[in-house]
């Protein structure tokens, strides 16, 4: 099997190029685009009031409430959008809990870029600047047992599990967490893998949507890419696409290839009927 490598336009192998997988049915349940902003554009309780006054009946000012780490959450009518607010910055997700079809990457960036417009206006007509400094990408999947896995023994279907260092510790895998930080290429900023088994997304604690017997049973494999963004939105947008490529690759690298036939593996559109050089 190929290794991936990062690169500055994402992750490619080493060896003949190969395209991002694409699944029929992935275990994908939530989608998040974040930014910060710099110190001298932080959101005030007076610009939050504003931004839900701008982001229209979709976004009911009723759904508002604290998120577990006291920033503000908005969910849109129909419960697929969140939004949450910072002093520092924002972050736009999807949920599929409820088992929504994921609406591809593109959805989930025009929804942050619209949100982002609203900020900036907001933020400008205040301090005359907008300075974005950071940016992070996080896919969450949830892998219920019964579907690629029904006990520890096959948790091999993710390649960082290594189960043989438990031997003669005594230590059951039930409750397993994990955690991988990865340097991507120089200036491109982290990669970091979360493999967890029981309990909730880490980054929707308080929905009680994630709150159910399946997933008190599941595998959450979340992975996240984040950097800096050049004080520049071309940067910010630069990296949260690349950040992107990189999740979705690296994802691809990381599952058997029975877990990829169980979630359906497709060729992108592009390549159907093409012929190899």
């Amino acid at each position: 099997m190929a290794t991936p490598v990062p690169v500055r336009s994402g992750f490619r192998v080493a060896g003949p190029e190969a395209p991002a997988t694409a699944y029929a049915h992935p275990p994908l349940v939530e989608c998040w685009l974040e930014t910060n902003l710099a110190t001298g554009n932080l959101l005030t309780p007076a610009d939050f009031t504003a931004l839900v006054a701008k982001l229209g009946p979709e976004w009911p000012q009723r759904s508002a409430r604290p998120s577990p780490n006291g920033d503000l959450r908005l969910t849109n009518a129909m419960g697929d959008r969140v939004l949450r607010l910072s002093a520092d910055g924002f972050g736009f997700g999807w949920l599929g809990h409820g088992g929504e079809r994921y609406p591809r990457y593109e959805a989930v960036r025009d929804g942050f870029v619209a949100v982002l417009d609203l900020v900036r206006d907001i933020v400008k007509q205040r301090t005359g600047t907008f300075t974005p400094i950071t940016w992070a990408v996080r896919y969450v999947n949830r892998i219920p047992c019964g579907t690629v896995w029904s006990t520890a023994g096959d948790w091999s279907f993710f390649r960082l599990w290594q189960p043989h260092v438990l031997t003669g510790l005594g230590v059951e895998p039930s409750g397993f967490q994990g955690r991988w930080d990865l340097p991507l290429e120089a200036e491109r900023g982290h990669l970091t893998i979360q493999f967890r088994h029981g309990g909730v997304a880490t980054s929707d604690a308080s929905n009680p949507e994630t709150t159910n017997s399946e997933t008190s049973n599941s595998v959450w494999i979340e992975l996240t890419a984040s950097s800096t963004a050049e004080d520049t939105e071309a940067s910010l947008f630069d990296g949260l696409d690349y950040g992107r490529e990189v999740i979705v690759r690296s994802f691809n690298g990381l599952v058997s290839a029975e877990a990829k036939e169980y979630w359906g593996v497709a060729l992108p559109v592009r390549q159907v009927g093409t012929k190899a050089n």
